[in-house]
């Protein structure tokens, strides 16, 4: 008890100044309109400063769900327009077909994907996909961003994963077309910066040009998945064809959320390649 009472003794000067202000602060609060309602639009705007930190913190961490979900959706949406682009009416699980429409197989099917693991520093670089067999994923699909990028295609799965090669890997190759005039070349990987790969056997009147347009050329995907710009070219010694050095558009080095292109005639063309081969 003495000690409590010696306690009080050294703060209740303290006390009383604190207990005088808060009523000085009360009675400037409530003396005049114009006060109340400055107070009030402060403490307002200091509890919606307070409320939307909290809120932000929160929709950081649903960020990667909201994502998935959203990548879902754009799965969708792709094969909607692939089927608007055919006249057919879009047909998935758990949407009832529009009447008056035929419906068929896509000619292009997405799957949505989420990068579980990847290397960019190596020569052969590789991609874990969450996506395998059990998700309809094969060998020879194409991976490509949401916002229609290229990203590489499948070489290998397991019931729920698979492996892509993206395009940062000395063995991948995969035709390319000049947006601009429509002449073809071959797309590589020279392994001289994981933002850049080459267009080799770009015919001598291609007239590339900087910044032009490059994108997918191949069975394998629908037209208008972009690979990346023309940064430079030139014309090889024998003045016989140009290589170009493009900047890929796909960021590899955040790669997340992505979708597995399915071209569901892929078989029937392979096995006319072999008759022919």
């Amino acid at each position: 008890m003495h000690r409590l009472i010696e306690f009080i003794k050294r703060i209740y000067v303290l006390v009383i100044f604190i207990i005088l202000e808060l009523l000085a602060l009360r009675s400037y609060a409530t003396s005049t309109l114009y006060t109340e309602s400055k107070i009030l639009s402060r403490t307002t705007a200091t509890g919606a400063a307070i409320s939307g930190t909290i809120t932000n913190i929160g929709h950081f961490f649903s960020l990667p769900e909201e994502n998935r979900m959203l990548t879902e959706r754009l799965a969708l949406l792709y094969e909607e327009l692939e089927l608007a682009r055919t006249g057919e009416n879009f047909v998935s699980e758990g949407v009832e077909p529009v009447a008056g429409y035929a419906t068929k197989d896509l000619h292009f099917r997405y799957r949505p994907a989420r990068v579980v693991s990847m290397t960019t520093n190596r020569q052969r670089n590789y991609i874990v996909l969450d996506r395998g067999s059990d998700d309809g994923v094969s060998k020879d699909m194409a991976v490509i961003t949401p916002e229609n990028e290229l990203v590489g295609y499948v070489i290998s799965c397991t019931e729920h994963y698979s492996i892509a090669m993206p395009m940062l890997n000395t063995e991948f190759t995969t035709g390319g077309r000049l947006v601009d005039n429509g002449y073809v070349c071959v797309i590589c990987w020279g392994a001289k910066s994981m933002y850049e790969v080459e267009a080799v056997e770009l015919s001598i009147y291609s007239e590339p040009k900087e910044d032009m347009a490059v994108e997918v050329r191949s069975e394998r995907l629908p037209d208008g998945v972009l690979i990346g710009h023309i940064k430079s070219f030139e014309m090889n010694a024998a003045q016989s064809a140009y290589s170009a050095t493009i900047k890929i558009a796909a960021d590899m080095s955040t790669l997340d959320n992505v979708l597995i292109v399915e071209n569901t005639h892929y078989g029937e063309i392979e096995e006319l390649i072999k008759q022919v081969e």
